[in-house]
């Protein structure tokens, strides 16, 4: 079935984030929750559906001053003490961005995706239940393959948005 940007992003209502995980710079938010076995017999917990980017984006907290940026990956995590000597911001865990994403999603409440808006330039906004907002702004001049794509890990459902697509 072919999808159009805002059918994709709808498969996100209703889905709670459950944890994020990152490889270098691309970020992968997990909503919902499933289980994905390796050929090696390793089970992981990983999200129903997860969005990955590879792009600007930022996620604004309610009531807050913080705001998590994809670029806080190259800040040092906040640690007590003097920091490690050496650092290395590829990483998971590494960043200020690592540190603040692990802290939201350990919150005991849920963080429910409410609604979805398509932007320009195949970005969107992801609005949750608790009036936090992941804005996802793919940036023309950055020369990527994909700015971000939306997999299933329970069937074959897969969206992506690049700078060929014409979502």
């Amino acid at each position: 079935m072919h999808y159009t940007l805002q059918q994709a992003l709808e498969k996100l209502q209703g889905l709670p984030l459950t944890k994020t995980t990152r490889r270098e710079l691309v970020q992968y938010f997990h909503f919902g929750k499933t289980h994905y076995t390796t050929p090696q017999g390793l089970v992981l917990d990983v999200g129903e559906l997860t969005l990955a980017v590879n792009c600007p984006w930022q996620l604004q907290q309610p009531g807050s001053d913080i705001i998590i940026r994809h670029s806080d990956v190259f800040i040092r995590r906040r640690e007590a003490g003097l920091p490690a000597p050496v650092w290395d911001w590829k990483v998971p865990g590494a960043s200020l961005r690592d540190q603040r994403l692990k802290d939201l999603t350990n919150k005991a409440d849920a963080i429910v995706v409410a609604r979805v808006e398509p932007e320009r330039q195949q970005g969107f906004i992801l609005h949750f239940a608790n009036h936090c907002q992941l804005t996802v702004s793919p940036d023309p001049a950055q020369l990527v393959t994909e700015y971000w794509q939306l997999f299933s890990n329970t069937d074959d459902f897969k969206f992506s948005a690049s700078p060929d697509s014409t979502v």
